[in-house]
C-alpha cells in the first residue's frame, strides 16, 4: 500500500500556484488557420496571455516587429489583466512563426533583450505546446502565433 507523503515532501523544485478561475488561456487546438483557445475559437495570428487572447494584426514574419509585441503587451496590462500572480512585467515571449522556424529573428531578439524581454522563436505546433506547459507553471509570459493550414 501506497503512503500518502505530501506532507512529508520537501520539493526541489516550486512551481507557483495561482487560482484557476477557468479563463487560463490554453491552447486546445490550431490547424485551418485558425486556434481553439480556452473553449473559443479564434481566426488569424493571435497574441496570448495567461488570461485574455486578443487578435494580431501580422501575418508574415516581417509584420512580427517590437511595436508589434509591446503594442500587445500594453494592451493586456491597459486591460486590468495581470500577466503574473503578483502583476510582474512579462519576462518572455515565445513567437510560432508557422509551420518552419527558419529564423530565430536575432534581431528582433536584441531589440526585445533591451527591454527586458526574452523571446523564444518556433514553429506554431511547437509554441502552442510550449505555452500550455509555461502557462500551467504560472510563468509570466506570452505567445504569438501566426496561424497554419
Amino acid at each position: 500500500m501506497a503512503e500518502n507523503t505530501t506532507d512529508k515532501h520537501n520539493p526541489l523544485i516550486s512551481v507557483q500556484e495561482f487560482p484557476d478561475d477557468g479563463k487560463l488561456q490554453i491552447i486546445h487546438g490550431y490547424g485551418g488557420g485558425q486556434f481553439r483557445i480556452a473553449g473559443q475559437t479564434y481566426d488569424g495570428a493571435q497574441f496570448v496571455l495567461p488570461r485574455l487572447t486578443l487578435g494580431w494584426q501580422v501575418t508574415s514574419l516581417e509584420d512580427i516587429t517590437v511595436e508589434a509585441i509591446t503594442d500587445r503587451l500594453a494592451t493586456g496590462k491597459n486591460s486590468g489583466i495581470l500577466e503574473g500572480q503578483d502583476g510582474q512585467m512579462t519576462e518572455l515571449v515565445i513567437l510560432g512563426v508557422g509551420a518552419r522556424a527558419d529564423s530565430h529573428l536575432p534581431q528582433l531578439a536584441r531589440s526585445l533583450k533591451e527591454k527586458s524581454i526574452r523571446l523564444e522563436v518556433m514553429t506554431t505546433a511547437a509554441a502552442c505546446r510550449t505555452w500550455n506547459v509555461l502557462l500551467t507553471e504560472g510563468r509570466s509570459a506570452a505567445v504569438g502565433l501566426l496561424p497554419v493550414d
